[in-house]
This record gives structure tokens, C-alpha cells and sequence, in this order.
């Protein structure tokens, strides 16, 4: 049976929002996994390998050097860098067509080589914003707070309306205008609910370092219990990967909200019904 079709550009509420980012989510992952591994998989593997490694180096902070956490540190926030831009402009490039397209079934080749075209972008995006964001909560802590919803919808905003990065922050702040404490406190709840079945499959590792702590207290720290053991990094590294998927849900939701308040604003829904029955 076809998975009916969702339509993007419509007022939704908050229970709306999250519904229908699962419902999207599961009527189109194996389309979307099919043109993230395409594009993503490499980033993700990488920023995998570069968490647990960080996690693995952070058990015991006194046996490692402050150069060597640096450069795991480093290695991790640059591995997530290139994931979360390569899979942002993926997900949006894809729901983009979707929405074109105004079908379940999207063409991949127009997908993938419109998502590789903003990569780069995307990066240059992501740094954007987290230059500001840094500047905003170090010198002005109220502005910094102010940037976190704007910042947050910038990036499916660039990618569906194919604008440039500094267009796209401009155009943010203007879309969120009158509408941040609602956005604000969709994206709070949103987080949370991402946040909790994240740490859900964190569980696993957490429980077989208590039990192995438990079972060894004599002879070793909690810290020492996960040092070196492999089957802890085998469910940490699981856990990992799990959490960096349940991300791509979060990018959906904030499409959601971006043509949400779109439509608030600019009724682009309502003036393209007009225009399929004037024609």
C-alpha cells in the first residue's frame, strides 16, 4: 500500500509537527537512507569513529595528554561538521523535491546532485551560525538565546528556497519575527523528544559498565570500568550511530516548522491552491 502524500505547506500545531515529522520519516526512509548513504555515509562513519574515540580518550582524563583530547576533540567536531551538513542538505534537497514533486516517490537523481551542490554552502552555513551563536552567549547573553531559533530554521531555509548563506540568515530573522516564543518552545520540545529516545540506546553501554563495575569495585573505577573493553565500545559506537540517525528526524521536524511559519506568513500553501484551480 503507497504511503499517502503530506503536504508541507500548511498551519500546523505542535502535536501536528511531531506526527507528521514521523509520519514523513516513515513513509519515505528508503528513499531518503538510499540518498543519504550516497551522500552521508562517509561523514557518518567518520564522525562514529571520531565520538567514540573521543569518549574512549575522555574515561580517564588524567592518563591522557591535554594534546591528544584536543586533537580527538577537534577530530570529532570537525567529523560532525561535514555529517551534519552533508545530511542537512540531503534531507532538505530531498524534501524539496518532495514538495515539488507533490508525490511519494522522489527522483533521486535530482535529489543527490542537488544536495552535493550545497555542501559547500552548507559548511560555510554551519560556521556562520556558530560564530554567532558563540559571539551571541560570550558578549551578550539575551541576543545569544535570540539566535538559537532564527539560526535553527536558517539551514532548511537556504536549501528549499535556494538562497545564499547570508540571504538565508537575513531571511530567517525575518521569518521568525513575532513568532519566537512559540518556535522557540516547538524546537524545546522537539529536542527534548529526540533527546530522550537518544538516550535510550545509550542505555545498553550505560548498563554494562555499572554491571561490570559492579561485579570488579575492587579492582577498578567506575571511569576504568569501559577502558579498553571492547564490548563497551562496540555498544557505545552503536549508540552513536543510533543518536547521529535520530538527528535526521530533528532536520525533518525543522522543516516542518520552516513551512509552518512560512505559511503563517506568506500563506505560499494557500496562493498555490489559488493558482492549480485558476488554471
Amino acid at each position: 500500500m503507497t504511503a499517502p502524500y503530506i503536504q508541507f505547506k500548511k498551519r500546523r500545531e505542535l502535536g501536528e509537527i511531531l506526527s507528521d515529522t514521523f509520519a514523513f520519516v516513515r513513509s519515505t526512509y528508503k528513499q531518503l537512507f538510499q540518498a543519504l548513504i550516497r551522500t552521508s555515509l562517509i561523514p557518518f562513519i567518520l564522525v562514529v569513529l571520531a565520538s567514540v574515540y573521543y569518549q574512549y580518550l575522555s574515561i580517564d582524563l588524567l592518563a591522557n595528554s591535554g594534546t591528544d583530547i584536543g586533537l580527538g576533540l577537534g577530530g570529532l567536531l570537525l567529523a560532525s561538521l561535514l555529517f551534519y551538513a552533508t545530511a542537512g542538505a540531503t534531507v532538505f534537497s530531498f524534501i524539496r523535491q518532495y514538495d515539488l514533486g507533490q508525490s511519494t516517490e522522489v527522483n533521486l537523481d535530482l535529489v543527490v546532485p542537488e544536495a552535493k551542490r550545497k555542501i559547500a554552502s552548507m559548511i560555510g552555513l554551519y560556521l556562520v551560525t556558530y560564530v554567532m551563536l558563540i559571539l551571541g552567549f560570550m558578549f551578550f547573553l539575551i541576543p545569544g538565546f535570540y539566535f538559537l531559533v532564527p539560526l535553527a530554521l536558517v539551514i532548511p531555509l537556504m536549501v528549499i528556497r535556494d538562497t545564499t548563506v547570508f540571504g538565508a540568515v537575513k531571511q530567517s530573522f525575518q521569518l521568525t519575527s513575532g513568532y519566537w516564543w512559540v518556535t522557540f518552545g516547538t524546537i524545546i520540545v522537539l529536542v527534548i523528544v529526540i533527546a530522550m529516545m537518544s538516550f535510550a540506546f545509550s542505555v545498553p553501554a550505560l548498563l554494562y559498565n555499572i554491571v561490570k563495575f559492579i561485579l570488579n569495585s575492587s579492582e577498578m573505577t567506575f571511569a576504568e570500568a569501559g577502558r579498553g573493553d571492547f564490548i563497551y565500545l562496540v555498544l557505545n559506537a552503536l549508540g552513536t550511530a543510533a543518536s547521529n540517525l535520530l538527528s535526521i528526524v530533528l532536520l525533518v521536524a525543522l522543516a516542518f516548522i520552516y513551512y509552518d511559519l512560512d505559511e503563517e506568513k506568506n500563506r505560499t500553501g494557500l496562493r498555490q491552491k489559488i493558482e492549480e484551480l485558476d488554471r
